[in-house]
């Protein structure tokens, strides 16, 4: 089950992002001013509460970049990955998908 989604596209000469959700356990932030406004770059952080990844969690991303955008994706800091309970695991898939 996806828990986030991003999609880039190049609109009037910039990449903007034309679509994105997210649903817990993730979380995106998309800041407005990163860089030089003559920068062409989307900036996308990717967290996660509690500041880490559990046992129970299952966290699959699908990133699109559309023809000539541009993007960033990256955390604010390094994500921890906690022990697991029992037979219980995490996972964090992400897909890119460049038409």
């Amino acid at each position: 089950m996806e828990t986030g989604k991003v999609v880039v596209e190049r609109i009037g000469g910039k990449s903007t992002i034309t679509r994105y959700y997210s649903k817990y356990p993730l979380k995106f932030i998309i800041p407005t001013k990163v860089g030089s406004s003559q920068t062409d770059v989307v900036w996308i952080y990717s967290l996660t509460y509690g500041g880490g990844i559990v046992s129970i969690y299952s966290i699959s991303s699908d990133l699109t970049i559309g023809d000539g955008g541009t993007t960033v994706l990256t955390t604010q800091a390094s994500t921890n990955v906690y022990k697991s309970l029992q037979s219980k695991f995490c996972e964090q898939v992400l897909e890119v998908s460049i038409p």
